[in-house]
């Protein structure tokens, strides 16, 4: 009897001890949850303000946290963005902007990817620093009193920048065929006009 006593005895404060295990479980979860809630209705206006100033100003910012974006600038003025990125990517794209000035293009990028895709005949210039990350420029070097230059100042923490250049109309035509497609076409044309001319006569 005395055994069965202290059995009873010991499963009571055993019981207390699970009781409050579980109400600290579910107090911190009501206090993440409330936190995280918060923090992404301030994310939410932060992007809608960011957004309808982006609209009046020629300098654009964009704040990235856990999402991906695509940016992509052709008619309106632009001269140059702000872009934080942070556990998401980043693709811009500048390939139809017809710059009549430089560019400057401030990043910061941890833990995530931005791909930038410049027009044709502008150079890029490049000053970086990077922690466990990696940038890559594949634009070729123009010459000529009327380039432009696009600025690009990053910083990379586990996370990667690449910068390319759009192609030529006539090269991205050509990209299409294989080599020598367009001399077999012309060779066919050309015997097709000779077959018909024949006819004629």
């Amino acid at each position: 009897m005395a055994k069965k006593e202290l059995e009873n005895i010991e499963a009571e404060p055993r019981k207390g001890k699970l009781a409050k295990r579980l109400l600290k479980i579910a107090m911190i979860y009501i206090l993440i949850d409330n936190v995280t809630s918060n923090y992404a209705k301030y994310r939410k206006k932060r992007n809608e303000k960011l957004e309808a100033e982006n609209k009046e100003s020629a300098y654009k910012s964009y704040d990235l946290f856990m999402n991906s974006k695509e940016i992509k600038i052709c008619g309106e003025r632009f001269s140059g963005a702000n872009i934080k990125n942070c556990l998401g990517g980043v693709n811009l794209d500048l390939q139809e902007l017809k710059m009549n000035s430089d560019v400057f293009l401030n990043l910061t990028n941890t833990f995530g990817g931005i791909s930038i895709k410049v027009p044709y005949g502008v150079n890029v210039r490049c000053d970086s620093k990077c922690l466990f990350g990696g940038v890559s420029s594949t634009v070729p070097e123009y010459e000529g009193d009327e380039v432009h230059t696009i600025y690009v100042k990053a910083k990379v923490t586990f996370g990667g920048l690449a910068i390319n250049a759009a192609k030529r109309v006539d090269e991205t035509v050509e990209d299409m065929f294989e080599e020598g497609t367009f001399e077999s076409i012309s060779k066919e044309m050309n015997a097709a006009k000779e077959m018909s001319a024949a006819k004629e006569e």
